[in-house]
């Protein structure tokens, strides 16, 4: 039998024993979720490295075509929508590489070497194909151009180049018709772009471009799936679509399924399709096409107009891409549909022709890389191309207004001109 003593240190000591473990337990809570948070925060982190190592790493390899917002280098213009701001000095990179952008006090795209004074001047009219932000002045069809007419001529000659970005032939008239007059221009050309210079309905006045809307984070309104889709998904979208070529990576990988959802940009350009062969498009298109023509001849100024393949014409494997991503039946599409039906309207109208496409296709059998891997715009060899192929044409037009010779019987050739 136990003394009273020895009973109340028995139950001291059962008393310590039950205050050690809940003790334990209270002082493991708040390691346990220390240990979480450095847990979680590893992840971040190690989230946040592979991110940027993937990053760069398709920055080197696989580098992306960003959105560009530049308004340092397009202004709002009425009647035409938007210009290049004049004697901007700048550089830009969509994709391919990074360029040097010069326009003139005109905002004319100019060398580095600033604006050719020249006793010949050549108007040069068209899309982002004439505009050429995917190589140097110098390499584009504009500065090759003028440089080849210069040799030829033995004289300097000047190619004013008006080529504008996301431009239609609408507003190739409209400029035309507030440079012409006004001009001392000793011939036009005009570039007609396949892909989506065929137009439906022409425009008399294109308003002044207002800027795109950009989305912001912002807490949502409502639970609603537009609010949410607005406060959060769109400004994440806007903020990477300028800013990360990983973003851009993977959702130009799930390109086609985004055809098929519906929810790509790109779109197949129905005047390939058979259906469209006989609807007024090509009316509307060759007409503001001959009141281009029409105009410049009041001026005693000839015109002639270049027909630029799609790189799906030339391309099979670009094609693909379309037919599956939209399921289109081949048997409905006409790759020179529009090469056919505009050549002739134009021609049947006095215009003069120069068609790109058989050309094109030489030199991609050839194995000459003619447009971008990232920004499907011509190449450095694609615009040499496309000048090998107009200089001759352009000489027989200064040839109609000053005594320059004609061309020999073959295309100018141009140093470092693709093999054909």
């Amino acid at each position: 039998m136990s003394s009273p003593d020895q009973s109340r240190a028995e139950d001291g000591r059962e008393a310590d024993e039950t205050r050690e473990p809940a003790e334990a337990e209270e002082a493991s809570g708040p390691s346990r979720l220390k240990m979480v948070g450095v847990n979680l925060a590893l992840v971040a982190l190690s989230t946040v490295v592979a991110l940027l190592v993937a990053e760069m790493a398709v920055r080197v390899v696989a580098p992306q075509q960003l959105i560009l917002i530049r308004p340092d280098v397009w202004q709002p213009a009425d009647t035409v929508g938007w210009l290049h701001r004049p004697n901007v000095a700048t550089e830009i990179n969509t994709g391919e590489r990074t360029v040097h952008v010069y326009t003139d006090a005109d905002g004319f795209r100019v060398g580095a070497e600033g604006r050719v004074e020249a006793g010949r001047e050549v108007l040069l009219l068209g899309d982002s194909f004439m505009e050429a932000l995917q190589v140097e002045y110098e390499d584009s069809g504009a500065g090759l151009v003028e440089r080849g007419l210069t040799s030829a001529l033995g004289a300097p000659v000047a190619v004013r180049n008006a080529g504008i970005g996301g431009w239609d032939p609408d507003q190739y008239l409209l400029r035309a018709r507030s440079l012409i007059p006004g001009g001392d221009f000793d011939a036009v050309i005009v570039a007609v772009y396949l892909g989506n210079d065929v137009l439906e309905r022409a425009r008399d006045h294109v308003p002044p471009r207002q800027p795109v809307r950009r989305y912001r984070l912002r807490l949502p309104r409502s639970l609603a799936a537009g609010e949410l889709v607005d406060a959060f998904v769109r400004p994440i979208n806007d903020a990477l679509e300028v800013r990360s070529h990983l973003f851009l990576f993977f959702k130009n990988r799930l390109q086609q399924l985004r055809m098929q959802a519906g929810l790509a940009v790109l779109t197949f350009p129905s005047a390939f399709l058979e259906e469209t062969a006989s609807d007024g498009r090509w009316e509307v298109t060759a007409g503001l096409l001959t009141d281009l023509r029409d105009l410049a001849a009041s001026h005693d100024v000839p015109t002639l107009f270049v027909l630029i393949p799609t790189p799906f014409q030339i391309d099979e494997a670009d094609l693909r891409r379309y037919v599956e991503g939209y399921g289109l039946d081949p048997e409905a599409i006409d790759l020179e549909q529009p090469n056919r039906i505009l050549a002739a309207e134009l021609e049947g109208a006095g215009i003069r022709v120069v068609d790109l496409l058989p050309d094109f296709r030489r030199a991609h059998a050839d194995g000459v890389r003619l447009y971008g891997v990232v920004d499907q715009h011509f190449t450095p060899e694609g615009n040499r191309l496309f000048a090998e192929r107009v200089i001759p044409a352009a000489l027989d037009l200064l040839a109609e207004t000053t005594d320059a010779p004609g061309p020999a019987g073959s295309p100018t050739p141009l140093d470092g001109a693709p093999a054909r």
